[in-house]
């Protein structure tokens, strides 16, 4: 039987790119790394050969634009990947614009040859694929030399990327048919903000994730970020403690028959003052006295405020390490930075309680509106998987009206459990209720009772009994209210 061996793979060093191609590169590969003008072609391009040649690797960058090596290297050098020592022992420039000019296809074939011999390179970069189709004579010509590269680097196992714009005229380009893989880079605009996304078209011999993930530009170079709904495990037989995660909110528990279920989600909803975010700070502090560490991911309150709201209730959170809080900016930004910022918290300290004030966060973030009911699912599915108990917060539209709208479709079906907070207005007062809606597979008291807060945060008290139609926000008496 013909034994078959698995190719070696070349990791890229980008962050989250690895992920999307399901491990790196082949080794002895050729791609095509393709974009608009400004997309970051470059930028990636040098990531990878700065990445391999301190790793050890020779790595050759070959230009074939008419830009001065100076003038890119200069913008480099505010990146923190750029390792100045690293050139050129380790990685190479060339020039080769007027090797093409003079000699053609045959010459830029040459020249890549020779050079990969001469330095042992095992990394290549060419930039400037379309330079290299126009100076072709005929399509067979420009694809007889994306041939003869395939065979320098399945020779040599030399692992090739080809970077080229996306803005030419044919709708088909053979050398797509050709290479073991395709990367597109774009930058789109959505209303007023601009998105960059990859999208991996192709990649020979590879399980890759579809679809376009986002990915920024910073000092650090560029970082991808893997979309949550392709990450997240599919697993159907997931191993829950059947135990109770309270509150430790005076009432609260004892609807909920003594606590949340372990490794559940739930929505908090409820208007602005409702008591949302005091809820979670019982949800972490009530985690924080049974040594389970806790993680508050907010996008409105920052930690300072936090800390004082929680000194002036008594929580003790300020004074907690069990206790994470991380903030996100109310700026444009990705949605699933987000996430991975929140499970790499989750990772590293052990989360069992997890606190997220605010899914309008996700909406805010989300480059499509459609997205956030599978992002929420699949964000609330890992962590149950990873055994973390979860607790959302969604603002209602209303402070106080006859309905009850939820500003994102169907994210309730996809929760555990629902609790619903509410203003109520009973002759000419506004009072605070809570209802627990549904708990998954456990029984729960559906009463409609008071809410209140004090000066040690949230207790629950006894029903609305003397009123009816109380989830209308503006109850009518039945009986005389005893002040």
């Amino acid at each position: 039987m013909l034994e078959v061996r698995a190719i070696a793979r070349v990791d890229t060093g980008v962050p989250g790119l690895d992920t999307i191609l399901a491990g790196g590169l082949f080794r002895g590969g050729v791609y095509i790394i393709e974009g608009d003008p400004g997309a970051g072609k470059t930028t990636l391009g040098n990531q990878i050969c700065f990445h391999r040649a301190a790793a050890g690797e020779s790595t050759i960058y070959i230009t074939l634009l008419a830009e001065a090596h100076t003038r890119m290297i200069a913008h480099l050098r505010q990146m923190e990947f750029f390792r100045p020592e690293l050139i050129p022992s380790s990685i190479y420039y060339i020039s080769a614009f007027k090797v093409l000019e003079a000699t053609g296809l045959e010459g830029l074939l040459k020249t890549i040859s020779d050079a990969v011999q001469q330095r042992q390179a095992t990394f290549l970069v060419l930039d400037g694929l379309v330079s290299a189709e126009e100076f072709a004579s005929s399509p067979r010509e420009y694809k007889k030399f994306i041939h003869e590269l395939q065979t320098i680097s399945g020779m040599m196992g030399l692992t090739v990327l080809l970077l080229s714009s996306a803005e030419r005229p044919a709708a088909f380009r053979p050398e797509h048919t050709m290479v073991d893989g395709l990367i597109e880079l774009a930058d789109t605009v959505h209303g007023m903000r601009s998105l960059r996304t990859m999208i991996v078209k192709k990649m020979r011999g590879a399980p890759q994730l579809g679809g376009k993930h986002a990915f920024e530009i910073s000092n650090a170079g560029i970082r991808v970020r893997p979309r949550i709904e392709t990450l997240a495990h599919r697993e159907t037989n997931i191993s829950v403690p059947d135990a109770a995660v309270p509150f430790d909110v005076t009432g609260l528990d004892a609807m909920i028959g003594g606590g949340l279920p372990a490794a559940s989600s739930t929505i908090v909803t409820g208007p602005s003052g409702g008591g949302k975010t005091i809820l979670c700070l019982h949800f972490l502090s009530a985690g924080a006295r049974r040594n389970e560490p806790g993680l508050y991911v907010g996008f409105y309150e920052r930690p300072g405020g936090m800390h004082a709201k929680s000194k002036r209730l008594g929580f003790g959170i300020e004074e907690s390490k069990d206790v994470h809080i991380q903030w996100e900016a109310p700026v444009e930004g990705v949605v699933d930075a987000v996430i991975e910022r929140a499970l790499e918290t989750v990772e590293k300290h052990g989360i069992k309680r997890l606190a997220f004030d605010g899914l309008h966060g996700f909406r805010s973030r989300a480059e499509l509106p459609e997205r956030v009911r599978n992002v929420f699912g699949a964000f609330a599915d890992e962590l149950t998987r990873r055994g973390v108990t979860s607790v959302f917060t969604l603002e209602s539209r209303e402070l106080i009206g006859p309905t009850i709208e939820l500003p994102i479709d169907g994210v309730s079906a996809l929760a555990d459990n629902l609790i619903l907070l509410r203003h109520v207005e009973i002759r000419s007062e506004v009072s605070r209720l809570i209802s627990v809606i549904k708990v998954r597979d456990r029984p729960h008291d559906g009463a409609i009772r008071k809410l209140e807060i004090n000066s040690k945060g949230l207790a629950v008290g006894d029903r609305f009994e003397g009123a009816e139609r109380v989830l209308t926000g503006t109850a009518t008496s039945v009986e005389p209210i005893e002040r």
